[in-house]
């Protein structure tokens, strides 16, 4: 029998008015400052983050850790997501004098001979990376409809059939879509990315964030077809 997708539903309107500033502050002003300056000292620029071959690891992670803690704020427990895979990554058994993020996954590879190479193991880098790449994806392109002024809860189901709903099973549809439907809408969530700075700047950081975020995503993709390859590989030269 086939599953009935859930809907998410439309943005309602705010019962109250919510105070929010229009002028801009600075670049990074909104409370993804802090994300953006560590996925920029990862990845560098977005000017030249598409030609990136390695990103540096301690502030990518610090990166993600700040913006679970981002997204915790905005409702639906949004940073569990992302966290559960961190801790994956802290607690990896991958040469940690590798600063590199690229050559530090890549240094995980005996780990995943528990499966005989079959797969990656669950409690690991590789498995962390590749769900950290396509949730990552998903937040990039919710924002992405944000910063062009669409409302939350459709730029999120739009995000969402184009990213993340290729990957969930039946079971983790309905589970992350609930959790969706719990961010408020594009005014209040405004006001609550907005800290210091103003709406104004919220917009400012939100295309920064998508700008970086988007080289970022398609290098931990990239890192996980690498890290198949190998693990293939490994595979084959197996004894008989």
């Amino acid at each position: 029998a086939s599953v009935k997708e859930p809907k998410l539903t439309t943005d309602s309107a705010v019962s109250s008015a919510v105070p929010v500033s229009q002028e801009p502050t600075g670049p990074g002003a909104s409370l993804l400052g802090g994300v953006l300056q560590h996925f920029e000292g990862a990845i560098g620029p977005a000017s030249i983050a598409a030609e990136a071959t390695e990103v540096q690891r301690d502030p990518f992670m610090d990166g993600l850790q700040e913006y679970a803690k981002v997204l915790d704020g905005l409702g639906g427990d949004m940073g569990s997501y992302l966290e559960l895979n961190i801790k994956k990554l802290r607690a990896s058994k991958a040469d940690r004098t590798k600063q590199g993020y690229r050559d530090w996954l890549l240094s995980e590879l005996p780990v995943h001979q528990a499966t005989g190479y079959t797969g990656y193991v669950d409690e690991s880098a590789w498995m962390a990376n590749l769900w950290i790449g396509w949730t990552l994806e998903f937040f990039v392109e919710f924002f992405a409809h944000l910063h062009e002024g669409k409302d939350t809860h459709g730029s999120a189901n739009s995000a969402y059939e184009r990213t993340l709903g290729k990957h969930h099973k039946f079971y983790q549809r309905p589970l992350f879509l609930r959790a969706v439907s719990r961010i408020p809408p594009r005014d209040e969530l405004f006001a609550k990315l907005q800290g210091a700075g103003s709406a104004a700047d919220v917009k400012r950081d939100l295309g920064a964030f998508v700008a970086l975020g988007r080289p970022l995503v398609a290098f931990l993709l990239r890192a996980n077809e690498e890290m198949d390859r190998r693990m293939q590989q490994e595979r084959k030269a197996l004894p008989a």
